[in-house]
């Protein structure tokens, strides 16, 4: 899909969107207990947020990375701020606009993009790699069980 899905100027979003008061959308702390959790509820709603207008909206409104959310917002999952998964047509254009920083054009100007997660400037663009996904860090954190001692 493209165009701008930036909701008509007076609109409140939550009251129009096709998920308001969804609690698959924004999941409580006690309904999961890692990423991957999280995830298990969110992806089979996801697919709302695919023809919803209010994409950008929505993510204007909730401000997922600065609030640390946890859930879909803009048809993106959100783990503590951070993306995890997106709908294939999630567009970078619908993230808030990019910040002009002293860094921009350097590697640390992207970075800065990436951790605001906002959309890159023209001059930090060549330098963008994707973060780490938070989702790795509970593969690595997994512990080994050990045998009982006879």
């Amino acid at each position: 899909m493209t165009g701008s899905r930036k909701a008509p100027p007076g609109i409140h979003v939550t009251a129009h969107a096709p998920c308001w008061g969804d609690p698959d959308f924004a999941v409580a702390d006690h309904r999961w207990k890692t990423g991957k959790d999280l995830i298990a509820i969110c992806e089979p709603v996801l697919y709302v947020c695919g023809g919803c207008p209010f994409r950008a909206a929505c993510i204007q409104q909730v401000l997922p990375a600065k609030n640390e959310f946890d859930g879909v917002c803009g048809g993106r999952i959100w783990l503590s701020g951070v993306i995890v998964h997106a709908l294939p047509g999630a567009d970078a254009a619908e993230l808030p606009p990019a910040v002009i920083r002293k860094a921009c054009g350097t590697p640390a100007g992207s970075r800065a993009h990436r951790r605001a997660v906002e959309q890159q400037c023209p001059q930090c663009e060549p330098f963008y790699t994707p973060g780490r996904n938070p989702l790795d860090a509970e593969d690595d954190a997994q512990q080994l069980e050990l045998p009982d001692a006879a």
